[in-house]
């Protein structure tokens, strides 16, 4: 037997799956990740009928980007509370007629977000062969790795996307801010050789 719900807790429910729906959203999450939960969510990505159709190397530049990014929640996230270890943040994956489409968003202290604000608009102006060069710079010369905090993630995942980043920042109080990132990842042709 069946039992109908109605009211406003329907409607909210049944008016976020279809926003859901229509906006292709494929997986998401809010919560606090670690490496555990990173391996945990790569398996379930790769399961989705969507990527498992995929050519190899879109399959692969997707799960790798979703591994660089939540991989930098993990190691420069911040948690507004007091003493947490926990690194709260949001993923979001959709696909688009054209392109695989990665949100993801974290807290971080306010005082990094100039320097973090930064590199992005360094690395979204760079050819993609500045990146590959780039990339290759900070392995060799020890000195610029980890300057930036996130280097090499977030050099690789500007390689893999199809225009650089889209992101921003929101203050959450004087010592917090959320940090938002948007990356498109083409599903035809080959973009940057991530050799």
């Amino acid at each position: 037997m069946t039992k109908r719900m109605g009211g406003e807790a329907e409607g909210g429910l049944m008016n976020w799956y279809e926003s859901l729906q229509s906006n292709n959203i494929l997986f998401m999450f809010k919560g606090d990740f670690n490496q555990e939960l990173v391996n945990s969510i790569v398996q379930v990505v790769n399961g989705l009928t969507d990527l498992s159709h995929e050519d190899v190397l879109v399959k692969n530049r997707v799960t790798g980007t979703i591994i660089e990014c939540l991989q930098n929640v993990c190691r420069h996230g911040e948690s507004p509370e007091e003493g947490s270890i926990l690194k709260p943040g949001i993923i979001l994956l959709r696909k688009t007629e054209t392109d695989y489409v990665l949100d993801i968003g974290n807290s971080l202290l306010t005082k990094r977000v100039g320097q973090l604000q930064e590199y992005i608009d360094r690395l979204n102006a760079m050819s993609n062969d500045e990146l590959r060069n780039f990339h290759k710079d900070v392995l060799v010369k020890t000195e610029l790795f980890g300057r930036f905090g996130a280097d090499l993630g977030l050099i690789k995942v500007a390689r893999k996307a199809k225009k650089g980043f889209n992101y921003g920042f929101k203050e959450l109080d004087e010592r917090y801010s959320f940090f938002s990132l948007e990356i498109a990842i083409s599903v035809n042709g080959r973009q940057a050789d991530i050799n």
